[in-house]
């Protein structure tokens, strides 16, 4: 349960369907009562927030399994982008390693940032912090 306040950081590193899902419905929540939502993804979830065909090229592995998934993990994104000051940031170093640009990021992300600035601008003041 989130408190009060305004403001909710959420640092996302699994790349789990159910698990981002839950993160867009809890947050999606969170920002349709007010609070500003701030949403950084990092190490195994960068493929689930790419471009479909980036995200094959990235785990070829995972793209016959996961098209239907993958399809529930945009639209959930993209009703939390819509749900009101909400901001998704996909992580600059996160992003270098897993050799993605910013353009190969579904619409829905609002770009790349570092792991620095979210702690300290983004995180700093939250009044709840989630992880996934």
């Amino acid at each position: 349960m989130l408190s009060d306040s305004r403001k909710l950081a959420v640092i996302v590193t699994t790349g789990d369907a159910a698990a981002l899902t839950a993160m867009a419905r809890t947050c999606g929540d969170a920002a349709r009562s007010g609070a500003a939502v701030r949403v950084f993804f990092r190490d195994e979830s960068i493929p689930a927030i790419c471009h479909p065909e980036v995200a094959a090229r990235l785990t070829p592995h995972l793209v016959a399994a996961a098209a239907v998934e993958r399809r529930s993990i945009e639209a959930a994104l993209q009703d939390l982008a819509s749900s009101g000051d909400v901001r998704l940031y996909a992580c600059s170093s996160s992003l270098y390693i897993w050799g993605v640009e910013s353009r190969e990021l579904l619409p829905t992300i609002s770009g790349a940032r570092g792991l620095i600035a979210f702690l300290a601008e983004d995180l700093a003041g939250a009044s709840d912090v989630l992880t996934y």
